[in-house]
This record gives C-alpha cells, structure tokens and sequence, in this order.
C-alpha cells in the first residue's frame, strides 16, 4: 500500500524540540515508514522550509539537513510536471 506524507508531519518533525510533545509524531511517521511505500514531492518539502522558517524560526540550513537526513532516505519524493499533470486530468 501507498501513503502520502504531506507538510504538517514534516513541519512537527523538524520543529518541536520538547521530546514529549515529539514523540506522537515521531512514531506516525515510523509507523508509516514500517508499513507502507511511502511519497512526498517538491512542493511539500519547499512548504516544508517555507513554515518552518516563517511560523518557527528554523533556519533554512537545518530544514535542508532535515530533508537530507529524515526524508531523502527514506521518502521517494515524486516529481511535479506536465507528465503528471496530463495523467491527473
């Protein structure tokens, strides 16, 4: 089965810094990983950056080795093109 990981996950995930308050996220996203084949795409990962930085205050420096480090690895990040967009219509 697929899932869909959007931006709030993420956001939670490269943000909170309580442990306790981490935690309920920390294990959705595992849980996820252990289950299914899991996607995101560009767009969730520049809205990412975007809110952490924005809302947070996290620099644009550790949101980018977030990705490299909790989501590159381990996510496939699907593209956004024409291609795509012919096959939604």
């Amino acid at each position: 089965m697929k899932a869909f990981i959007d931006t709030p996950i993420l956001v939670y995930l490269n943000t909170l810094e309580s442990e306790k308050t981490r935690a309920p996220y920390e294990d959705f996203y595992l849980d996820s990983l252990l289950k299914y084949s899991v996607y995101t795409n560009v767009l969730v990962l520049d809205e990412l950056i975007y809110v952490s930085q924005k809302k947070y205050g996290v620099p644009y420096e550790v949101s980018i080795e977030f990705i490299k480090s909790f989501v590159m690895p381990y996510i496939t990040i699907l593209s956004i093109g024409e291609e795509e967009y012919n096959n939604a219509v």
